[in-house]
């Protein structure tokens, strides 16, 4: 019983670790969307140029995602231009949206600022 106890506790130990250096991130040029009818969060258009690149980190086709931790406050307004760090979400940031509108990939914002 006590052998058991230690794997299962072993396993979610180390099960539970995120390795920041496992994580990619890039930084990008943008230009915001507004708001997402569907998960209300800010729509940012990346570059043509740089869709390997996000690619890269999202695993998805297309220009346009939806940013998770970024403030819609200060930058839902249509076409700001931003410079923005990003990765791909956890799944523990993730939530359902509406479905009432189209549905786009999502990245998480970890810095930005309007250039």
């Amino acid at each position: 019983m006590k052998r058991l106890l230690f794997t299962i506790l072993t396993v979610l130990i180390f099960s539970c670790d995120k390795n920041e250096d496992d994580i990619s991130t890039d930084t990008f040029d943008v230009t915001t969307a507004g708001i997402g009818i569907d998960c209300k969060l800010v729509l940012i258009d990346f570059k043509g140029s740089d869709q390997d690149r996000i690619k890269k980190i999202t695993n998805a086709n297309g220009l346009r995602h939806q940013a998770f931790n970024l403030d819609k406050i200060s930058f839902s307004t249509d076409g700001l231009i931003l410079k923005v760090k990003v990765r791909k979400p956890f799944d523990s940031e993730l939530f359902a949206c509406t479905t009432l509108g189209p549905s786009y990939p999502w990245v998480t914002v970890l810095n930005a600022e309007i250039k």
